[in-house]
């Protein structure tokens, strides 16, 4: 008798591959059907199913499938009809041709051929397609020959030239990216020796750091004089984590760039964060977009509004901001900031 696991045993992929080994050719085709051919991350190539099993003779080519259909329609033997054909007989209502009116002199006069006329007519398909792509047309042709019309290159003979069908390209798997293996405690270490070589810490994506490790990271670097870039993207920063960063950037005035998106951090935290920079007014781009509070609120991006018009340093703030005063009032003082430091860059050059 067969036995069936509980509903608290582990799936174990051995199994499954023992078990699609096991299916026979039909079995596979009945579990493709299955597939929902109307899924969004399924192909749009791979939606219809071939329905043929011959081997591919080439790639597809618009010209010469019309050609075949229409030399095989004229050798192929045509329908009997109940009522024997009879030339010159007509049947139905005769087809008269439109009247139409022959241009007179006047109007020739109006007709005047451009330059136009004479390159669209001489024009190859494949420049037909590079003045769709420029036009903006890129519906009518896929990505594959839209980039080779802009950039003169040949298609290559796996997409099947200018008449071939519109694909999806095939998926480039790309390998994933590797771990951050930045030490935490090294960083500590060196942030309190003040090492001068050591100018930036990187613990992006490091989701095990503890946080008293991080609280301690950042009251290390309350004294150091030579870290300038701070990156603490999606490592899991709370809000009691937030108020000690928030103390770290009154306290240093060396640190020019600090970057902690993708965190756990709400909007009271994050309007604190802001406005600890004003007391030193050092930092030149903070990064706090992506927390949990998606949407911060009025009277928060009140709050970072009137703090960053008071800051006359920060020249990028990455925040989304939902409400259209503060996001303009922000956009404005960055603006001023820029060009405070392009006039200062001028007058350095004279």
């Amino acid at each position: 008798m067969a036995t069936t696991k509980s509903p608290n045993e582990t799936f174990n992929m051995d199994d499954f591959d023992a078990l699609l080994a096991a299916l026979s050719p039909d079995d596979l085709e009945k579990v493709n059907d299955l597939i929902d051919p109307e899924n969004s991350w399924l192909p749009a190539s791979e939606r219809c199913k071939a329905q043929t099993t011959k081997t591919s003779t080439g790639p597809y080519d618009r010209s010469k499938l019309l050609d075949f259909l229409t030399e095989q329609g004229k050798n192929e033997k045509d329908w009997d009809h109940i009522k024997q054909y009879v030339p010159g007989e007509k049947k139905g209502k005769v087809w008269q041709p439109p009247s139409v009116t022959k241009p007179t002199q006047e109007d020739d006069e109006f007709m005047v051929a451009t330059e136009w006329d004479d390159v669209l007519t001489n024009a190859s398909e494949s420049e037909i397609v590079e003045l769709a792509a420029i036009l903006g047309f890129t519906g009518l042709i896929n990505q594959v020959q839209y980039h080779a019309a802009l950039t003169d290159k040949g298609l290559p003979s796996t997409v099947g030239g200018w008449n071939a069908a519109a694909k999806s390209e095939p998926l480039k798997i790309l390998p994933p990216e590797p771990d951050n293996t930045t030490d935490v405690e090294d960083c500590i270490k060196k942030a309190k020796a003040n090492d001068k070589g050591f100018t930036r810490i990187n613990i992006n994506n490091i989701k095990e750091v503890r946080a008293d490790v991080l609280k301690e990271l950042l009251n290390s670097l309350k004294d150091n004089t030579n870290v300038q870039t701070l990156e603490m993207a999606n490592v899991g920063m709370t809000d009691s984590v937030g108020r000690v960063l928030a103390e770290l950037l009154q306290a240093n005035s060396t640190l020019k760039i600090v970057n902690a998106e993708s965190n756990r951090l709400t909007g009271l935290v994050i309007s604190e964060i802001v406005r600890s920079t004003l007391k030193n007014q050092t930092l030149l781009e903070l990064r706090l977009s992506n927390q949990r509070s998606q949407i911060l609120g009025n009277r928060v991006e009140m709050e970072i509004a009137d703090a960053i018009s008071q800051n006359n340093t920060l020249l990028r703030l990455n925040l989304q901001f939902d409400t259209l005063g503060p996001r303009v009032r922000v956009t404005e003082k960055l603006k001023q900031n820029l060009d405070v430091l392009r006039k200062k860059r001028l007058n350095n050059k004279q």
